[in-house]
């Protein structure tokens, strides 16, 4: 049973539950590069990065990181919530045995609760909680003055 967010229930300042995903796979990084695509050797081959990029082994790619943060978020707000706007910076590899820890907080509310929007802040860390990502997003939520 899914537990459904509603707009007004939330306050400046809620965290959304956190999550986590990992260890990065080099199965993971396979499948997203094939289904976007992406044949950088970056995203699966650990000789050939430690030999041309100097990194220990292969790093996840930037929009499967978004792809889960994402779906942290779409989550959370449910089949009714809908994700309007997402703003993501990488500010730090991924890299092959690493976990992924996504968190947000609202920052913002809408005056109008005909129109409920939230704003939140964005973070992913890995496993050290070293930051890996940072962003913003604007969820629009249900509100029971809306059913």
């Amino acid at each position: 049973m899914t537990q459904e967010v509603f707009f007004d229930d939330v306050t400046v300042g809620d965290a959304i539950p956190p999550r986590e995903y990992g260890p990065l796979t080099i199965v993971d990084t396979v499948r997203w590069a094939g289904l976007q695509e992406n044949w950088q050797h970056l995203h699966y081959d650990r000789d050939h990065v430690r030999q041309h990029n100097g990194l220990r082994t292969f790093i996840a790619s930037g929009a499967y990181r978004q792809a889960l943060l994402t779906r942290m978020l779409t989550d959370w707000i449910g089949p009714r919530g809908w994700l309007k706007k997402i703003n993501v910076r990488h500010t730090y590899s991924t890299f092959e045995g690493d976990m992924m820890r996504f968190c947000a907080r609202i920052t913002e509310i809408s005056d109008d609760p005909s129109d409920p929007w939230i704003v939140c802040e964005l973070e992913g860390t890995n496993q050290e909680n070293k930051q890996i990502l940072t962003g913003r997003s604007i969820l629009r939520l249900p509100s029971r003055k809306q059913q």
